[in-house]
């Protein structure tokens, strides 16, 4: 009997970390989830995240990462990888936020994490990126974006020189714009709460290009990575999947085609004159990673979850 792969993986409680833990699950691997507060700490959608959660990974509450609690847990097993999604996030959008402190507080105590998982058997270590690092995003000479973009640059340096003196395989997964059930309250919620209350959306930046992937295509596709990582020592270093590339208003128009037809309604948005230009105009993976029989399931199931919202009056 083959023993299914260990997988120590942070940040489960994320929307994409909820998507990647079950991906890893239905990909055969053991998922175990240490997570920084108590259970009774998430509420709201990060509750109902957590609570599905634990129906696919060994979630650890009140285990921040390099703790003597998350040192324990690791003594306790044995492992195949590390994938360290969790990162310091809080402020990510403003221009204040702080690339150096986040640095520092996402590599204090990596190090030893590291030397630990080595020890108990671990071949590999699979970190989490963003198309706003520097080199990513379509442009291999470009900034990072904004300041959070440049701590995940410098973070991911600082990561891969504590792999490599760990000697394990270090892998980057690069994120693009994720969307789909359980997300935070960005783009998508915004579009959803403005249709079903009546009213049209504007789209502020539609003259963006941007890499929108559905949460289950980048899921199974970071599922995929893990298992290739810890199986094959020439698994490429870095991984980008893409999904919808396109301007952010021509994105906005194919969401409201697609749940136009599911709601049965005609659905449109504004296309407002874009003013705002603080951001680079392209950023986008260049790994298409679409199986394109199962989008019409994903697009069904993101209006099922808006439309279940808006019923319970939860979307307002």
């Amino acid at each position: 009997m083959v023993l299914a792969s260990s997988v120590l993986f942070t940040g489960a409680s994320s929307f994409t970390g909820l998507w990647f833990a079950e991906a890893m699950t239905e990909r055969g691997l053991r998922v175990v989830a240490p997570l920084r507060g108590s259970k009774a700490s998430y509420e709201g959608v990060r509750g109902q995240r957590v609570e599905r959660l634990q129906a696919c990974a060994e979630v650890v509450f009140d285990c921040p990462f390099a703790t003597p609690q998350f040192l324990d847990l690791i003594e306790a097993g044995s492992w195949d990888a590390l994938a360290h999604h969790a990162a310091d996030v809080d402020g990510y959008n403003k221009w204040s936020f702080d690339p150096i402190q986040a640095v520092q507080r996402n590599a204090a105590g990596a190090d030893v994490v590291f030397a630990k998982m080595a020890e108990h058997g671990a071949k590999a270590v699979i970190v989490t990126g963003t198309v706003f690092e520097a080199g990513a995003g379509g442009a291999d000479d470009a900034l990072a974006a904004n300041p959070y973009g440049l701590s995940k640059t410098l973070t991911s340096e600082a990561l891969r020189h504590f792999a490599a003196w760990s000697k394990l395989r270090f892998g980057r997964f690069v994120v693009a714009n994720p969307f789909g059930p359980f997300e935070e309250r960005r783009f998508g919620w915004y579009m959803f709460k403005t249709w079903l209350s009546g009213a049209v959306p504007v789209v502020q930046t539609p003259d963006y290009v941007r890499d929108n992937v559905p949460a289950p295509v980048i899921a199974a596709a970071y599922a995929d990575y893990v298992d290739a990582i810890i199986n094959e020592p020439t698994t490429p270093a870095v991984r980008r999947p893409s999904g919808y590339v396109m301007s952010q208003g021509a994105f906005a128009e194919l969401m409201a085609s697609e749940v136009s037809r599911r709601l049965g309604r005609d659905l449109s948005v504004d296309i407002a004159r874009q003013i705002d230009f603080s951001e680079p105009y392209l950023r986008v993976n260049s790994e298409f990673c679409f199986d394109l029989a199962d989008i019409p399931t994903f697009w069904d199931r993101y209006v099922e979850y808006y439309a279940a919202l808006h019923k319970s009056g939860d979307l307002n």
